[in-house]
């Protein structure tokens, strides 16, 4: 037994109102279901026993005894799973309602089954309970509990949490028990504890004052770009040496989950890492078949965002959770409470909104007194505000990726086994529509708004669009967005009207997501392709080619690749990159 479960389960069946907080991967979600239950069946000990017929008088819709309230649908999926499989053989019907599913199809569910636990995010139980033709009550309801609190009382969910409360039987009707359970308890939220839990409640902290509040297996570092551009190349070195050293004996498979700011971001990076090859590999074997062996196999490579249909996430989730190696690209939709086995990483591609997000991603990795590893990517402007954000956690700097320091606007020597990754990189990236590449533009520049020297910030992008993506001129913004964001009047900005952005998206996206038709400014023959030459590399012989150069990244070589392991700016078999200078112990590595 946990201690989070220790402290809490005998006074939840007590009938104490509980706040707890614990680390993550800790057992919170046993502390509150194994408690809740036992206390139906005391009050109900029919429900020990199944319903003897489909429909008995105990399985209707307005029996609910626990209502459970979660911030994603894919935790409220897990929590259900969970309290079905300690239900099993019993009268007990657990039942969900989420976002993103058909809300005709879980109601049907539940008014033919019945239900006495509704596992549940805040809109979809909000439009249930509001519903007069639903016929879903919960006059008897004993238990009411917010999973990942912190979350769950934020301003936004809030008032949807109270229209939730307003629709139950208040305490004076009905006595209850709350639980709130969550790695963080900001101070934000401690005056709507206060007014939600019953005068007396306990506070259970399952981290010290001066304890920190990631779990102690977890090693964490901290991994400074030399720009943007070198985000997702720098990517791809971690899991190719992650993967290479989980071959040797007795290391366990690599199993990551890289978390990014913003779905356009998991959509081009799923684009740009599933299109990876292996140097020199024919597309079709000799019958004309595909052949497509990618260099990680058998890691399997998923994602999942809030663009995807619940059904497609979920069957992602499961795939990641059933694989023994893998790399789950995600948003935050899965930052809280999901519990995947065995992830050995955590990788968090930009700077994580909050600190306690920080704690919540981290979280997914090191569960069950199992060992992980967590690195935070970060570029040139968010040193400083990381220092502010993740203070007193205990990150240090590493400085092992070759990539990660790279020039990438200026000629330099790399080593081959980096050379060879960056030519594998830009060959997946030049098959990539240029709209994911303008989608991911679009969201940093909003990701970044709390920067505040924006001509500085458009400098990045638009080196990030030239080097990084092999774009001879940056996406364009409309007149509104460039305004909203505060640089419509900045140099560098790319302004066009919707009509010409519109088409310029409808050309692009024209050959389908992976391998999409129009100019994704690599190869080409365009006099400014970023990127030049035939063989579509970094290099080409064009004046305004970004990396100049003869070689390329085509089958000529350029990033280590062909006969001579280099040629173009970036081959070369020996030289490797310098370092900089030392910032000593600061792992923000800050000015």
């Amino acid at each position: 037994m946990t201690e989070v479960q220790r402290r809490t389960i005998n006074e939840a069946l007590k009938g104490d109102d509980i706040i707890a907080q614990a680390k993550t991967g800790t057992g919170k979600t046993l502390a509150f279901l194994l408690p809740i239950l036992q206390n139906i069946i005391s009050k109900d000990p029919d429900l020990v026993r199944p319903s003897p017929g489909r429909r008995g008088p105990r399985t209707t819709a307005d029996d609910i005894r626990a209502l459970i309230v979660s911030p994603t649908r894919e935790l409220a999926e897990q929590i259900a799973e969970e309290a079905k499989k300690i239900t099993r053989g019993t009268g007990l019907i657990t039942q969900t309602a989420v976002g993103g599913t058909q809300k005709a199809m879980g109601l049907r569910a539940i008014q033919r089954e019945g239900c006495h636990i509704l596992v549940g995010t805040p809109g979809r139980l909000n439009d249930i309970f509001s519903d007069p033709y639903s016929g879903v009550k919960a006059p008897d309801l004993s238990a009411l509990v917010f999973d990942e609190a912190d979350r769950l009382l934020e301003v936004g969910f809030w008032p949807v949490i109270q229209d939730i409360m307003r629709q139950l039987p208040t305490p004076q009707e009905k006595d209850r028990q709350t639980f709130m359970f969550s790695a963080t308890v900001p101070q934000e939220v401690v005056g709507i504890v206060r007014e939600t839990l019953k005068p007396g409640f306990l506070f259970v902290k399952c981290v010290g004052e001066n304890e920190d509040p990631t779990h102690p297996h977890v090693k964490q570092s901290i991994v400074r770009l030399n720009g943007m551009e070198n985000s997702l190349p720098a990517l791809v070195e971690i899991c190719a040496k992650s993967i290479e050293a989980s071959k040797q004996p007795d290391s366990r498979p690599f199993k990551a989950i890289v978390y990014f700011n913003s779905t356009a971001e998991v959509r081009l990076a799923a684009s740009a890492l599933g299109g990876l090859q292996k140097p020199n590999q024919p597309d079709r074997d000799s019958f004309g078949a595909l052949r497509r062996q990618h260099p990680w196999d058998p890691a399997q490579i998923l994602e999942i965002h809030g663009k995807l249909s619940q059904s497609e996430r979920t069957r992602a989730a499961d795939r990641f959770r059933r694989c023994e190696t893998g790399i789950l690209l995600s948003s935050d939709v899965t930052a809280r409470g999901m519990d995947f086995p065995n992830v050995t990483h955590v990788i968090q591609m930009g700077l994580p909104t909050s600190r306690d997000q920080y704690i919540h991603r981290v979280g997914r990795t090191a569960r069950a007194g199992r060992e992980g590893e967590g690195w935070l990517i970060l570029n040139p402007l968010e040193a400083d505000e990381a220092r502010s954000r993740l203070r007193n956690l205990p990150i240090q700097r590493d400085d092992s990726l070759e990539i990660a320091k790279l020039d990438m606007t200026k000629e330099a020597q790399v080593g081959r086994a980096a050379g060879e990754l960056l030519a594998m990189y830009q060959n997946s990236l030049r098959k990539v529509p240029v709209v994911e590449k303008a989608d991911v533009y679009r969201a940093q520049l909003g990701i970044h708004q709390w920067y505040n020297r924006k001509g500085v910030l458009v400098e990045f992008m638009n080196k990030l669009a030239r080097f990084g993506w092999g774009m001879s001129d940056p996406p364009m913004l409309s007149p509104g967005l460039a305004q909203r964001l505060g640089i419509a009047k900045l140099p560098g900005v790319n302004i066009g009207n919707d009509a010409v952005i519109d088409r310029a998206r409808m050309a692009s996206s024209g050959g389908g997501r992976q391998f999409g038709g129009g100019s994704s400014g690599f190869g080409g023959r365009e006099r400014n392709d970023a990127f030049g030459g035939r063989g579509g590399g970094f290099g080409g012989r064009d004046r305004n080619d970004a990396f100049g150069g003869r070689g390329g990244g085509g089958d000529r070589g350029g990033y280590g690749g062909g006969r001579t392991g280099g040629g173009g700016r970036y081959g070369g078999g020996g030289g490797g990159y310098g370092g900089g200078r030392d910032r000593g112990s600061d792992p923000f590595g800050s000015r």
